[in-house]
């Protein structure tokens, strides 16, 4: 229970509460946001106006903490949606006594309208309140409403609270008494109001207490009186059919499904309309913007040009003093380089003069030794002969006795290599015999019969293999028929594609003279090529290679009626795809190289582009006059008709050079009327020999001035493609690869056939082979033994003549002592031979050092000679040097002076930002770039600026001026793109949890309500309304036909009858309550017009659907019933007893007053166990 509050009580009216909760509207969005279950009302209806928008100091529920939150954050509820899974059925908290929270446990009445004082419980399921006209059923309705905090207009009748009022009272209570959540109290709402004004008193849970609280109590339970979808009193049944489908999505969203759809729907409308200012205002600034860019673009070029030419003249300027510069140090350093090069000569002739007299002497001293060490050398040469001649003498005894020992050695070798020989010949005939007395042991079968069975099996496998090949053959043939067949349909299709390109080489032509004519056309068609797949419509290409004339005395006249922009200008048929295409403006063409030859640089590309709906208007337009009117004006036709493209291109060409309105002749020009033309609205016209223009003077008589060029050869359009013989080709191309799909089944059908009987005959072959190898096998096995018998005789014969052959041993022997006496007569020459060769090394050392000691004897003589010589010459050079290095220092010192004054003298007459430039780069003259780099540049320069083309002074400030407003609309419009880019973005995030939980809402109802209507022998449906682009036009659309022959009609205020929307409306608000968020639901007097059939079926279903162990309270509040309806346990039935002429009970001759116990004696009476 709530603190009671230490406040005066306060008894206001319901205006007054409003007007204040309004003042008190700009309290934070954070506090709304803990609003707990918040449905969203009508815009006009202020009842709960008053949750959302005032402080947050109201009581607070014991139950409060139990109630569902729902955040209006729409993003954070994306996040915690899994899409297209949405709980549209609500589970609600239900108590033992199996009312459920928020529903009417009791209802107290005082003074209120038709009771003076009743009191009464509900039951928690269906409620049927019964009562003749007038007797006070309304009422009840009205007291839950008003005794709840809902304003008295939700009822239909009086929109004033005193209105409630019983007459001849002056004051009225109400008390109702709600189920509370589950382990909680019940709550009780109690309201006194009088005839006066529109005060109420409340209290809440016996505490005094504000209206607005009241309302948020009752909006935790999810209660609304105001919703038509769960709450619909007598006096709006009507309403309900006169609904909007926008105002029955929203009630429907409120009362029904995903708490959150409401807000989402909100959302959608908010930022829908959000998009479409944006969009409006987006257009303009963006052509805005492109205009700016095309003036930037147009003037760039001009400024770059501007620049660089001041920027060369300054480079030049600097240049010429770094030069002057760089040539000054160069004349420095050639000062320096000749002061060293004078210094170093004056030491080398000093140096020469004191090195003379040593020379001298060590010349005589090198004669000297080089004739001692050449004697020495002959004497040494002499001695070294006579040993090698000694040497050579001695090697050939020694080999002499070396070959008779060799001799021995091979005669061994030949000894051994026979031995060996017959011992492995030996070995192989002990296995051979070996091997055929295993054969002769082994048991002999009888072989024939199993060769003669085996000749048979393979008899039977061939017979099959013949049968097999023939079958083979047969569709080997027809496997090659077939596959002629498809060679020649292949080359048919490859003649047709043939000429199909020859036909369409018109085009190809067109389209690389268009490549050739503009690069930015070119790289347009090689990416549509590329990403054309990925567009949402088709993009045309040019008129220049789209159109096509094929009357060609025409073609110039149809062209000279277009300009060149039109003529090159792409062609979307979506919005999508021209702001898609627009942005690669932003792009570069690549290099490439022309048809004829002929390279062009990459660049920026600049396309035209142009958007155009295609519908009949378009293509279609309305002409000027007839064609007969026209034949008689002397012309022969509208341009367009002598045009041929795409409708698409058509409308684009109508509507931006007005082909359609533009007439055409071959006659001379003499004989053309240009009054009359003008005069049925034909503002040009071109004949033979010109074409002209009318213009209408805005001034005076608004007379008519017309404007004639001469004739321009045609260069686009004079030449034409035969589309209709393409398209036969095409035609015939696709019947032709039909036939070869058609075939290619059967044709591999066969094909598989054919492999299988190959793979069987090959089969069968193996299986020949096998046996052919086993019969084989069983014929050597006969053959074996006999074999075998005549090897063995013939094996040991041999055997035993190797074995009476002698030993070699006696001949080895001697060979062996005849070998050692060789041996020991070789060992005298080899001693004598060494001791010669020792000799002759000892000779050669000596030998090798007297020739080296000689020759380095001999060139040290040679080397101080020439030096002695040389230092005559060279004395006298570097004398000569020495006087012309001091000469070349003066000239240098010279040069450099004279350079340094030219330098300075012209770096004064500069301006100061080119001599902080010179001197910035001069600061360190050994960083400077090479003296012939500086003059390459200087002179490249000078050449630009020779070759520059003169450009108005005031194009700079023209290009900034344009500059600077580009930048601010493209601000503005990147402004606006970003925010578009997010609203939709938001959108779609929205409308991808909006729409799938709206879709399993309306799903489920419409599965419902259709086979409610079914059931009585109707039709009907409910469907969602979507409006592209407009989400506040949404709705929901009830369908409805009651007869056969009658289709889907959308229920209205007008077009049903009463009875057959009071239908319509009850199947609706059944096929909602099982998916129902409101605790109960009330429905008044809604069987008013139907008939006996109808309402008998509505009242089953409402029994059924109502006390269903998951339903909700619900109330049906009626003035008559049918006999024999369906009832249920569950159902309770409250009969209204109330009136001003009703008999006094307790009087016993008005006993028929005591409905009690009227009742309960008709109870006894058909033996009726109450409920």
């Amino acid at each position: 229970m709530p603190p009671v509050r230490k406040r005066p009580q306060v008894i206001e009216s319901d205006e007054e509460e409003e007007e204040r909760r309004g003042q008190s509207s700009s309290a934070s969005p954070a506090k709304k946001r803990k609003t707990v279950v918040q449905q969203s009302q009508d815009i006009n209806d202020s009842d709960l106006d008053d949750l959302y928008s005032g402080d947050d100091n109201g009581h607070e529920d014991e139950g409060a903490d139990d109630s569902v939150l729902v955040d209006g954050d729409v993003g954070e509820e994306g996040e915690q949606l899994e899409r297209g899974k949405v709980s549209f059925k609500p589970e609600y908290e239900r108590g033992d006594d199996g009312y459920v929270a928020g529903s009417v446990v009791r209802i107290k009445m005082t003074n209120f309208m038709t009771y003076d004082h009743v009191e009464f419980r509900p039951g928690p399921h269906l409620n049927m309140i019964l009562g003749p006209n007038g007797t006070g059923k309304s009422s009840i309705a009205a007291a839950i409403a008003i005794g709840l905090g809902f304003a008295p207009k939700v009822m239909g009748r009086a929109n004033e609270l005193k209105a409630y009022v019983k007459q001849g009272a002056d004051q009225a209570t109400v008390e109702i008494e709600l189920k509370g959540k589950r382990g909680k109290r019940n709550i009780v709402i109690w309201r006194k109001f009088n005839k006066e004004d529109e005060k109420s008193e409340w209290k809440y849970n016996g505490s005094t207490c504000t209206r607005r609280e009241v309302l948020e109590y009752v909006q935790r339970f999810g209660i609304q009186a105001n919703n038509l979808c769960s709450f619909l009193p007598q006096d709006k049944v009507a309403e309900f059919a006169k609904m909007a489908p926008e105002v029955v999505l929203k009630e429907t969203m409120r009362a029904a499904g995903d708490p959150r759809l409401t807000k989402w729907h909100e959302t959608l409308i908010e930022k829908g309309a959000k998009v479409k200012d944006i969009a409006n205002t987006y257009e303009g600034h963006a052509n805005v913007r492109d205009r700016l860019q095309a003036q930037v673009d147009a003037l760039a070029p001009d400024v770059e040009h501007v620049q660089e030419r001041e920027a060369r003249e300054l480079e030049a300027e600097i240049l010429e003093h770094l030069v002057a510069v760089s040539q000054h140090s160069q004349l420095k350093e050639a000062v320096e380089e000749a002061k060293k090069e004078k210094e170093q000569v004056a030491k080398r002739y000093t140096k020469l003069q004191g090195r003379r007299q040593p020379l001298k002497e060590l010349k005589d001293h090198w004669e000297k030794k080089a004739h001692k060490d050449e004697v020495k050398v002959q004497s040494v040469e002499s001695k070294y002969k006579d040993g090698m001649k000694d040497i050579r003498s001695k090697l050939i005894k020694a080999r002499d006795e070396g070959e008779k020992s060799t001799q021995i050695d091979q005669q061994l070798e030949r000894l051994r290599m026979n031995h060996q020989r017959r011992q492995e010949e030996k070995e192989k005939l002990h296995n051979q015999i070996e091997t055929c007395q295993k054969i002769l042991d082994e048991p002999r079968d009888d072989v024939n019969d199993q060769v003669k069975a085996k000749h048979r099996q393979k008899a039977e496998l061939q017979a099959t293999s013949r049968q097999k090949g023939n079958t083979f053959e047969e569709l080997k043939d027809e496997y090659e028929d077939n596959k002629k067949m498809f060679d020649d349909l292949n080359q048919e299709l490859e003649d047709l594609n043939r000429k199909q390109r020859m036909l369409e080489n018109i085009e190809i032509q067109k389209e690389n003279a268009a490549r050739d004519f503009d690069p930015s056309i070119g790289f347009m068609l090689d990416w549509l090529q590329k990403h054309g797949h990925t567009l949402e419509g088709p993009v045309y290409k040019p008129p220049m290679i789209s159109v096509s004339v094929p009357n060609r005395e025409y073609a110039w006249q149809v062209e000279q009626c277009t300009s060149l922009r039109d003529r090159s200008s792409f062609i979307c048929t979506n919005q999508a795809d021209f702001d898609r295409i627009l942005d690669l403006n932003k792009s570069n063409y690549p290099p490439r190289i022309l048809s004829n030859g002929r390279r062009i640089e990459g660049g920026r590309v600049k396309l035209n582009l142009a958007y155009t709906e295609v519908t009949n208007e378009t293509v279609n337009p309305k002409r000027p006059c007839d064609l007969e009117r026209l034949k008689a004006l002397g012309m022969d036709g509208f341009a367009i008709d002598y045009v041929e493209a795409e409708p698409a291109v058509i409308a684009y060409l109508c509507s931006r050079a007005n082909l359609h309105a533009t007439a055409l002749t071959q006659k001379p020009s003499v004989q053309v009327d240009g009054s009359a033309l003008t005069a049925v609205g034909i503002r040009a016209w071109a004949t033979r020999d010109d074409h002209t223009s009318a213009i209408q003077s805005a001034y005076g008589r608004r007379e008519f001035v017309q404007r004639t060029n001469q004739k321009v050869p045609a260069k686009a359009f004079n030449l034409s493609v035969d589309r209709d013989a393409v398209a036969r080709i095409v035609e015939e191309i696709a019947r032709k690869k039909k036939i070869i799909f058609d075939r290619e089944q059967p044709h591999s059908a066969l094909k598989a056939r054919l492999d299988e009987v190959y793979r069987e005959r090959e089969d069968i072959k193996r299986q020949v082979a096998e046996l052919d190898k086993e019969i084989k096998a069983l014929q050597e096995k006969a053959k074996r033994w006999q074999r075998a018998a005549t090897d063995y005789e013939q094996h040991k014969a041999k055997l035993a003549k190797l074995e009476a052959q002698p030993s070699q041993e006696e001949e080895r022997r001697k060979l062996k002592a005849e070998k050692l006496k060789y041996a020991k007569a070789r060992l005298g020459p080899l001693d004598a031979w060494l001791d010669s060769c020792d000799f002759v090394f000892e000779i050669c050392s000596d030998m090798v050092i007297a020739n080296l000691t000689g020759l380095q004897s001999m060139i040290n003589k040679q080397a101080v000679s020439s030096k002695l010589s040389e230092g005559n010459d060279m004395l006298n050079n570097a004398k000569k040097d020495l006087e012309a290095a001091g000469v070349k220092v003066d000239e240098a010192k010279t040069q450099a002076a004279n350079k340094w004054r030219q330098l300075t003298a012209a770096i004064q007459e500069s301006s100061n930002e080119v001599k902080d430039e010179v001197r910035k780069r001069a600061k360190d003259v050994s960083a400077l770039p090479p003296l012939e780099e500086l003059e390459g540049q200087l002179h490249t320069i000078r050449a630009q600026l020779e070759m520059a083309v003169n450009i108005p002074g005031n194009v700079v400030d023209r290009y900034n001026d344009y500059k600077d407003k580009l930048e601010r609309a493209q601000n503005v419009v990147d402004r606006e793109e970003a925010e578009l880019n997010g609203l939709k973005r938001d959108i779609k995030k929205t409308l991808d949890m909006f729409d799938p939980a709206l879709e399993t809402l309306v799903q489920a109802v419409s599965a419902k309500f259709s086979a409610a209507f079914a059931r009585v022998k109707c039709s009907g449906e409910v469907r969602i309304r979507r409006v592209e682009g407009d989400f506040s036009a949404w709705g929901i659309e009830i369908l409805v036909s009651y007869r056969d022959e009658d289709s889907l009609a959308i229920l209205t205020g007008s077009h049903q009858s009463g009875g057959e929307r009071s239908l319509a409306t009850v199947t609706y608000l059944m096929s909602l309550s099982e998916m129902s968020r409101t605790p109960f639901s009330l429905v008044d007097e809604i069987n008013q017009g139907m008939d006996q059939r109808a309402e008998r079926a509505v009242h089953n279903q409402l029994v059924e659907v109502t006390c269903d162990s998951d339903a909700g309270q619900y109330f049906l509040i009626t003035p008559k019933l049918l006999t024999g309806l369906t009832y249920h346990p569950k159902m309770k039935v409250l009969i209204i007893n109330n009136g001003t002429n009703l008999p006094d009970p307790r009087l016993q001759n008005q006993r028929y007053g005591d409905l009690s116990s009227c009742l309960k004696k008709y109870q006894k009476k058909h033996s009726i166990a109450a409920h």
